[in-house]
C-alpha cells in the first residue's frame, strides 16, 4: 500500500492550485480524481464565457493569457489548467474515485477504485484535503411533474433551446448565467427567481448587467416572487409578484443549485454548518475530524481567486503537521 504525507481529493483548479504548494514546500502528494482534470469544468456548457478576469482564474503564479483581454472561455480554462498540471508535472491518478477514508491512528486509508473497470486501490496518508468543490448532485425542484423529461438541472449547448419556450428557475449565478446565453441564442426566456427584485439575487454584479441588459431589450421575462405550483408536459403553473401564470414552455431548467457530495466526510463525523459545508478552522482549514482539510468551495471560498491563496494555509498547517 502506497504511503504519502498527503492525498489531495479533486483536481479542479484549487486541486491544482493545492498540489502546486504541497510540491513547493517538499510534501509527499497524490493528487485523486474520479473524472479527468477540471472536470466541473468539462461539464460546462461549450464555449461558454467566464465573466471572471483572467487573472482572478490563474494559479501557481503562471499567467492566464488570453487574446484581446477578451474574457477566458471554457476552452482556454482548460487548456491553461492542463498546461499548468503538466509544467508542474504533478502527481495525479484521473478516473479514480474515491470511495471512503478510513481513519487510523496515524491518519487516514483513503480506499479508491480505479475507473472503468472499478479496480480497488488503497493509500495511506497522515492528512486528506478535500478539494471537491460543489459539484455534487443537482437539487431538484419538489413540486407535481419535477421529473417529466423536459425538465433538465443541467445544460450544455445554448443553442439546443434556439426559438423555443424555456422556464429557468433559480436565482444563483448559473440561472442567470443560463438566462443571458439562452437569449442570445434567440429563445424565449423567462426567469422564475424567489426574490422580490433580480437585484436582490445572488447574481454577481456583471451577470445581474447582462441579465438587466436583457430584459430591457425584451429579451429575458423575469417572474419575481416566484413559486411554482406544478409542471405539465406543456406548460407550467405558477404564483409571482405578477400575479398567477400558466406558461406555455417547452423546456424548464432547474438550476437551484447542487448539494455538496458528504459521502466521504459524513462517516467521519464531521460536523457541518447551517450552510450544509463542513465546519473548520479558518486559519488552518482543519475540520474537527484530525488531519481532514477542506478548501475551495467547502470551505466557502467559492472564487478561485479567493481560494488560490487561502489554499496556502492549509497547505502549510499540513507541513507543519507532517513534520512535527
Amino acid at each position: 500500500m502506497s504511503q504519502y504525507e498527503l492525498i489531495i481529493i479533486g483536481a479542479g483548479p484549487v486541486g491544482l492550485a493545492a498540489g502546486i504548494e504541497a510540491k513547493r514546500v517538499g510534501l509527499r502528494f497524490l493528487i485523486v480524481e474520479a473524472g479527468t482534470i477540471c472536470q466541473s469544468l468539462v461539464e460546462y456548457p461549450s464555449g461558454m464565457r467566464f465573466y471572471s478576469p483572467a487573472d482572478e482564474l490563474a494559479i501557481g503564479g503562471y499567467p492566464f493569457p488570453t487574446p484581446h483581454d477578451e474574457k477566458p472561455t471554457r476552452e482556454l480554462a482548460l487548456n491553461y489548467y492542463r498546461k499548468v498540471a503538466s509544467a508542474e508535472n504533478l502527481p495525479i491518478h484521473t478516473y479514480e474515485r474515491v470511495e471512503r477514508l478510513e481513519r487510523t491512528a496515524h491518519g487516514f486509508v483513503v480506499h479508491t477504485q480505479r475507473l472503468p473497470h472499478r479496480q480497488p486501490a488503497r493509500y495511506e496518508t497522515q492528512a486528506v484535503l478535500l478539494c471537491t468543490g460543489i459539484w455534487g448532485t443537482p437539487r431538484q425542484l419538489t413540486v407535481p411533474g419535477a421529473n417529466l423529461p423536459h425538465v433538465f438541472t443541467r445544460y450544455d449547448e445554448p443553442i439546443r433551446f434556439w426559438r423555443k419556450r424555456v422556464l429557468i428557475v433559480g436565482s444563483g449565478n448559473s440561472a442567470g448565467e443560463a438566462a443571458i446565453r439562452l437569449a442570445d441564442a434567440d429563445a424565449q426566456v423567462w426567469l422564475a427567481v424567489e426574490p422580490p427584485t433580480l437585484e436582490q439575487c445572488r447574481f454577481r454584479p456583471f451577470i445581474l448587467r447582462e441579465v438587466l441588459l436583457r430584459v430591457e431589450e425584451q429579451r429575458i421575462t423575469p417572474l419575481t416572487e416566484a413559486h411554482l405550483e406544478r409542471i405539465l408536459p406543456d406548460c407550467v403553473e405558477l404564483r409571482c409578484a405578477q400575479g398567477v401564470e400558466s406558461l406555455p414552455v417547452d423546456f424548464v431548467l432547474a438550476l437551484i443549485g447542487l448539494q455538496p457530495d458528504r459521502r466521504l466526510i459524513e462517516p467521519l463525523g464531521v460536523p457541518l454548518g447551517a450552510d450544509g459545508k463542513p465546519i473548520h478552522d479558518p486559519n488552518t482549514y482543519e475540520t474537527p475530524v484530525s488531519g481532514l482539510f477542506v478548501a475551495g468551495a467547502l470551505s466557502q471560498d467559492g472564487f478561485i481567486y479567493i481560494a488560490r491563496e487561502r489554499v496556502r494555509y492549509a497547505i502549510a498547517a499540513i507541513a507543519a503537521r507532517v513534520r512535527s
